[in-house]
């Protein structure tokens, strides 16, 4: 009995450190997993006497600070080390007192500091017709003037001087004697930046000696996805001239046939003779001062700064709404984006005057009893200016942050942004070391790409694979949509579709080492459509307000945003679109096939008012009567900017895949709580609770509220 309790005892012991040593293979293995795969870098594992540590981390804090030293100076000048030292940098750079006329701007007059454009134009300022635009921004990786390659020739230049040749050892009884100059490594990895200086040195100390060869440390700051954001804002301005566009908006805002205003771009009086006159140089100082207030409401969507502001004045609305620059990526949650014009940064400007003064055009008639004039207000502007931009990580570098700057030029002519020609900026995100990337071991995978909805290939659609922390362009499909290639093998990770003008795809995928597979996917196709909002009224009734199923047109007081947000199967990147409707003018929206949460707001540009009512309630000697005071919707709005939220919609909506192949247009329906149209004496303070239902309406009525398409 004794002998069985015992075997029993072991066999347990036995178990239990079965599954003690089964648990620390398992938190080994996890932990070896998530740890970010190096660089295909050689880093020599050195061990050396503890004596000489003291050495060792004394070089290491030197490369370190070294680095911090250079990432702060590349982030100062826009990814570059020097603009005029050619050792460090081989990029040419003109660089004039006039930044509209130069390759860089010069932060302020006889400054050290100078900021290259990455987006601006080449040309002189009065050019005509053949005017060329370029870019400075310099590349990430791999090329030898990459923001890596200046920054290791910076290190190997300035290493050694940190070291000081170790001066502050001897005293202590070290001897460090060099064998050879510094030979330094950069990598830009995901999350910070690698730095690996190979630097033999003997090192002796009373009776002992080592040798050192390698210096190694991590800089945490996140500079992908600073240049990442950064190129986005640059290719946003490229394509879409937010930068001009704003400003073309601020003019013709704040002009007017007024002294104190700007000279408009489009006006017309009908009188004899005009004493209105503008100043050459006046009106330029104004531009100056309107670029100061106004170039600083740039904001970026999904950076750690953006704060969406609402007025109610419609006019304010829609200037600080063209301030907003969406790049639909939540990866910049980390940072943050900063836009500034200075008035010391001279503008170039000119506008169509003779001479410094500038009036209308005349035509008057002076046929005998009739007095007939016309003066025709038709000024236009040439504007060039500099924006610096500012990408900044408040939380780099534990916290002590990391700003990257560089200039963006905005440049109009005759009234209209200059359109030089769209060529998207490309980021490398994978450097050439990558050993992951490039120790691709598979059997042959077939990739198979399809649009969704006309069942033709997909070319061009590029293919990324992410394992282990790390994402490998594996290459991009040919005309019949296919693309063959081996793939890293590690323990399984996610295969990324990427195209422009397609909802994009991630897929969990296994490569294998003896077995040919294939990957058949299907993307929904992005169209643009013109779109067009109609209401259906809620009207008062002896019966109570009731929702009348026939459409309406909007008038021209009214207008609609519309918002579409697509309920993305697993798997599919998040999709939304945003537009506005006015009155019966037309808009467009980029749009899917798929489900929506469509969300929308009615606003009428008039003046709602309930009037001030006495109310009773109870029986005599009992009844008590109270004034219910007057409400006005648009009480402190200016005058002719009111805005009345009459309605709007919050429904669920299915955009189908032959619809959107065979329409171009598609027919959106609003609630519209008719309160316009009850006389202002019948108005009473409950007619407002219907306001407070348009999702109660939109869900009763949610059949007659589906869209239509024509």
């Amino acid at each position: 009995m004794i002998n069985s309790s015992k075997a029993q005892a072991t066999i347990f012991m036995i178990i239990g450190l079965l599954i003690v040593l089964g648990g620390a293979v398992f938190f080994y293995s996890t932990q070896q997993v998530r740890k970010p795969y190096e660089p295909e870098i050689k880093i020599l594992q050195e061990k050396i006497p503890i004596e000489f540590n003291p050495i060792r981390d004394y070089a290491t804090d030197c490369a370190y600070s070294t680095a911090v030293e250079g990432l702060r100076i590349i982030g100062k000048q826009g990814g570059y080390i020097s603009l005029t030292n050619r050792a460090l940098n081989k990029e040419p750079f003109t660089i004039t007192a006039n930044p509209t006329e130069s390759d860089a701007v010069a932060f302020t007059k006889d400054s050290d500091l100078k900021i290259p454009y990455w987006w601006y134009l080449k040309s002189s300022n009065n050019c005509r017709g053949n005017c060329i635009f370029a870019s400075k921004r310099p590349d990430l990786r791999q090329s030898d003037n990459s923001i890596e390659k200046q920054l290791e020739r910076y290190l190997d230049a300035r290493f050694e001087n940190c070291l000081d040749n170790f001066e502050s050892f001897k005293e202590q009884g070290y001897k460090a004697t060099p064998k050879a100059k510094p030979k330094t490594d950069v990598t830009i990895a995901s999350d910070d930046v690698l730095v690996i200086i190979d630097y033999p040195i003997d090192v002796e100390s009373q009776n002992s000696k080592t040798e050192l060869k390698q210096f190694v440390t991590r800089v945490p700051i996140d500079l992908e996805n600073i240049y990442e954001l950064a190129t986005k804002i640059t290719n946003l301005e490229i394509k879409h001239h937010y930068l001009e566009k704003h400003v073309i908006n601020l003019i013709a805002a704040f002009s007017g046939i007024d002294r104190e205003k700007l000279p408009p771009m489009s006006d017309m009086q009908f009188n004899f003779g005009s004493s209105i006159s503008w100043q050459k140089s006046d009106v330029k100082n104004k531009i100056t001062a309107m670029l100061l207030s106004y170039i600083s409401l740039f904001q970026v969507d999904g950076t750690y700064n953006y704060e969406r502001n609402f007025f109610e004045s419609e006019l304010k609305q829609r200037l600080y709404d063209s301030t907003i620059i969406p790049v639909a990526n939540t990866s910049f949650n980390d940072l943050a984006a900063y836009f500034t014009y200075l008035d010391f940064w001279p503008v170039y400007f000119d506008l169509n005057c003779n001479g410094e003064r500038c009036v209308p055009s005349s035509a008057n008639s002076f046929i005998p009893f009739i007095s007939f004039g016309i003066q025709d207000f038709r000024f236009n502007y040439d504007l060039s200016y500099p924006v610096l931009v500012e990408v900044e990580d408040p939380f780099a570098l534990n916290n002590q942050g990391y700003r990257f700057n560089f200039f963006l030029e905005g440049n109009i002519r005759n009234n209209e942004f200059m359109n030089g020609s769209f060529a998207q900026l490309e980021i490398i995100h994978i450097s050439e070391r990558s050993q992951l990337c490039d120790l691709r071991t598979s059997a042959n995978v077939k990739v198979n790409a399809n649009d969704a909805v006309a069942k033709s290939p997909i070319e061009d659609l590029n293919v990324l694979y992410t394992l282990i922390d790390e994402s490998c362009f594996i290459g991009a499909t040919g005309k019949d949509g296919s693309l063959t290639e081996k793939y890293p093998i590690g323990i399984g990770g996610v295969v990324n579709f990427v195209k422009d003008n397609y909802i994009g795809k991630a897929v969990e995928f296994d490569p294998q080492v003896d077995a040919e597979q294939s990957l058949n996917v299907e993307l929904s196709p992005i169209y643009t459509k013109k779109i067009i909002v109609k209401k259906k009224n809620v009207v008062k009734t002896a019966q109570g307000w009731q929702f009348q199923d026939q459409a309406v047109d909007l008038n021209e007081r009214e207008s609609a945003t519309v918002t579409l947000t697509r309920v993305s199967p697993q798997g599919e990147s998040d999709f939304s679109s945003v537009a506005i409707y006015e009155g019966q003018q037309s808009s467009e929206l980029q749009i899917a096939p798929g489900d929506y949460i469509a969300d929308m707001n009615l606003m009428l540009n008039e003046r709602i008012a309930i009037p001030e009512k006495e109310k009773c309630e109870g029986v005599w000697p009992a009844r008590q009567c109270f004034t219910i005071p007057k409400i006005d919707f648009g009480e402190r709005a200016t005058p002719g900017e009111e805005r009345f939220p009459e309605g709007g919609l919050k429904l669920s909506i299915t955009l189908k895949p032959q619809d959107l192949m065979r329409y171009d247009t598609i027919v959106l329906y609003a609630v519209s709580i008719d309160l316009a149209n009850v006389p202002e004496l019948n108005r009473v303070v409950e007619d407002t609770e219907p306001l407070g239902k348009i999702e109660e309406y939109s869900a009763t009525n949610s059949l007659a509220l589906q869209p239509t398409f024509q």
